[in-house]
């Protein structure tokens, strides 16, 4: 009959089965979160209002049920997400704003440190040498960074730090990434036989490296590149992975000392 719930068994002759409001929220934060990818990405003066404030429900939606019909092609038109489904979940566009800012924080954030840290902890049952493990993972560390806009999404979120709840899932992420830079700094500096340096501790070493590494990855999205230097400075410089390993290196040398011997 017309109206009722299809079973998974009818899928195949056209039905859909309805949707729970679990099933909305998730495909409209993942519509938001490739219109933020999208947005990100846009040179036209309307993305200088922010990453968020032009994501609209109605886009949202739009793509939210291109992305359901997508997973189930050949299954019939897919059930729009409707305003009467999103209210209840979202009362005004400000709350999805706010949700998907949070959600864009959560888990899932900062992909190219997860793979430095992956990347980082494999080099270190290398034999390489120190300077070039970490110019190794900075090379890598810029390339997936500069590739991806939604890297510099979440670092403008800092400009709204001062809410307690951005600070609180800024700082979940962050220590999440704390633990994995210092499982493999801990694994390099056994390897090396070092240990922090006197005032110094791994955990110093994450909030500076961290620190570093954002501030590149910053630079990174306006640096003309090697060979194309701006017009009032004719030389040009090292390119930056390179600068970045030489600063993690430094960093190291600062910040570790050797094992005293026995």
């Amino acid at each position: 009959m017309p109206g009722k719930t299809a079973m998974p068994g009818n899928a195949k002759k056209g039905r859909r089965s309805r949707r729970s409001p679990a099933e909305t929220r998730a495909l409209m934060l993942e519509a938001g979160v490739e219109l933020v990818r999208r947005h990100a990405a846009d040179p036209s003066d309307q993305a200088l209002a922010g990453p968020l404030a032009h994501i609209r429900l109605t886009e949202v939606a739009r793509l939210a049920t291109e992305i359901a019909a997508d997973r189930q092609p050949g299954v019939g038109p897919a059930q729009p997400i409707t305003t009467g489904a999103i209210y209840p979940l979202w009362p005004t566009q400000a709350d999805y704003q706010a949700e998907l800012m949070f959600h864009l924080l959560g888990p899932d954030a900062y992909p190219e440190d997860r793979d430095a840290v992956t990347e980082l902890l494999a080099l270190a049952d290398t034999t390489a040498p120190v300077e070039s493990i970490l110019t190794t993972v900075a090379a890598g560390y810029l390339e997936r960074a500069s590739a991806n806009p939604l890297t510099y999404v979440y670092l403008t979120f800092y400009v709204l730090g001062e809410h307690p709840k951005v600070r609180e899932a800024a700082q979940g992420g962050y220590r999440q990434l704390g633990i994995g830079y210092a499982a493999a700094l801990e694994r390099l500096l056994a390897r090396e036989g070092r240990r922090p340096a006197p005032g110094r501790t791994v955990a110093d070493f994450v909030v500076a490296l961290l620190a570093v590494l954002e501030g590149f990855c910053l630079r990174a999205r306006v640096d003309p590149g090697p060979g194309t230097p701006p017009p009032d400075d004719p030389a040009p410089h090292t390119p930056l992975p390179e600068l970045l390993g030489a600063t993690l290196t430094a960093l190291w040398n600062s910040f570790t000392e050797p094992e005293p011997a026995d």
